[in-house]
């Protein structure tokens, strides 16, 4: 057994995509003319791109294998900020616009919708330029809808749409308007449920295969760091301002004056801590990554795009006593990407990633389309990083090179986060981890013994440097950090 010296990883430590890298990248150009800020995409069953602008249009093309040579046409037009898109046939989509969810229907197949139905408008609206909506379908003919905050950044309306809340309306991103902050299900019939709140600002869910709901968030007030979220019906996810739309607050209270311990007992960790900055600075979209091999050795994994970073992040999630938590890394950082990665969707045939952007202002200018297609070359990288009773587990893309197991390849760190109405929030008490032992399990798995081992939303830090792999390859990533809501037994 061999000891090491305490280490921290150090800002120098950020991980980036090396040589060998198994994914390609293109851009698709939109017609000259047409604002490129994409709010949503998705496929139709027969194949064809669809794009809603958050300028108003909505645009379809036949993916094309010259990115130049797309054809784009026009489907609907006159949306407002449309971030959600529900793709239902060839000739019908679900859009959820600022102030409703809206059916557009193609009725005489021409290729141009002629009806717009309004399915549903629960929400309020303050007329803030931040209370965006995302939306999923829940597989049962209705939706999930996420209800953004709005921000002390822009205005609001003196005449709001829906109920109007006074103590909602103080803070840094605040719920004046009815439902913000909130996910609300509303099933075929039009029946809204709400399902969730405490986010700040969810842009974007997915419900899984195995019919898990998830939510990203937006580090800010109340979000020390950007939060990945398994959502379940009735939790709070630690944005106060929203509480004021719970039918069970006592309206005299004003969130803002709760105690912070009191905050941190009644909110649902989140399942994923990613460090802003090294790892997501503001979640998007979410999507899940194909079994299989077809797009690379992740398959069951998320993909979660940043909407103010050139990267997107990957997501390993397991279950640990009822509860989730996870290692999150990189996935694709740079290499061609730009930023403002807002919406993601797979290929039909799952063999590529499109990527729409659109930066909000919030940093770069980056606007548009862009793909990653898998080529076929397997990289060597930590598939899993799992939990053990004491330490980690890793499970490679690829047999590993004789001496990989050195406990000198290897440093973990630990630290905490605490959300307040402050935006954003540093690592508190940072320190490195000792390495009580280091084992080979075979040819693809490795564990590690940790002196400290500890649950309750502690963040292990976890840098590995010069491992290659048995047939001389680099490591594609070498950070990675996992977050302990419980132990392992």
């Amino acid at each position: 057994m061999k000891i090491l010296p305490v280490l921290l990883l150090a800002a120098s430590t950020l991980s980036c995509l090396r040589a060998h890298e198994p994914y390609s990248i293109e851009t698709i150009p939109f017609p000259e003319g047409v604002p490129p800020e994409v709010g949503a995409i998705g496929f139709t069953p027969s194949g064809d791109l669809a794009v809603a602008l958050r300028r108003s249009d909505l645009i379809i093309a036949t993916p094309q294998k010259d990115p130049a040579k797309f054809e784009w046409r026009l489907f609907a037009s006159g949306l407002h900020n449309a971030c959600g898109m529900h793709i239902v046939s060839d000739h019908e989509i679900i859009v959820s616009q600022m102030a409703e969810l809206t059916r557009l229907v193609d009725t005489n197949k021409d290729g141009r919708a002629d009806l717009y139905e309004s399915l549903a408008s629960p929400w309020g609206m303050s007329g803030n330029y931040h209370e965006t909506n995302h939306l999923v379908p829940d597989g049962k003919g209705g939706h999930f809808v996420a209800i953004g905050t709005a921000s002390h950044n822009g205005p609001v309306f003196y005449n709001v749409k829906g109920d109007y809340s006074k103590v909602g309306r103080r803070g840094r991103n605040f719920s004046a308007a009815t439902w913000k902050g909130w996910i609300l299900h509303i099933d075929r019939e039009g029946k809204t449920t709400p399902w969730a709140s405490g986010f700040r600002m969810h842009n974007g869910i997915l419900l899984d295969s195995k019919n898990r709901l998830w939510a990203g968030d937006n580090q800010g007030d109340w979000k020390a760091a950007t939060p990945f979220y398994h959502v379940e019906r009735g939790n709070f996810y630690g944005h106060v301002s929203s509480l004021v739309w719970d039918p069970e607050w006592n309206p005299a209270i004003d969130p803002l004056d709760l105690p912070l311990e009191e905050i941190n007992r009644m909110k649902t960790p989140a399942a994923v801590l990613l460090p802003h900055a090294e790892m997501n600075r503001s979640a998007s979209e979410p999507v899940e990554i194909p079994e299989g091999t077809v797009f690379g050795p992740y398959g069951g994994q998320i993909i979660l795009p940043d909407n103010n970073g050139e990267r997107l992040s990957r997501l390993m999630l397991e279950e640990v006593d009822g509860v989730y938590q996870g290692a999150c890394t990189h996935f694709f950082q740079d290499n061609g990407l730009r930023p403002g990665n807002n919406r993601a969707v797979f290929s039909p045939d799952k063999t590529t990633l499109y990527i729409g952007q659109t930066s909000r202002g919030w940093g770069q200018i980056a606007e548009g389309l862009q793909r990653i297609r898998y080529t076929g070359t397997a990289p060597f990288d930590v598939k899993t990083m799992t939990l053990t009773p004491s330490g980690f587990r890793l499970t490679f893309t690829k047999k590993a090179a004789k001496g990989a197991e050195s406990p000198e390849n290897f440093q973990f760190s630990r630290h905490r986060y605490e959300d307040t109405g402050n935006y954003g929030g540093d690592k508190l008490d940072e320190s490195g981890i000792k390495i009580l032992d280091v084992r080979r399990v075979d040819d693809r798995t490795i564990e590690i013994d940790l002196e400290d081992l500890d649950d309750g939303g502690w963040v292990y830090g976890m840098k590995l440097d010069g491992f290659r792999s048995a047939d001389d390859q680099p490591l594609r990533t070498g950070l990675f950090y996992y977050t302990v809501n419980r132990l392992k037994k």
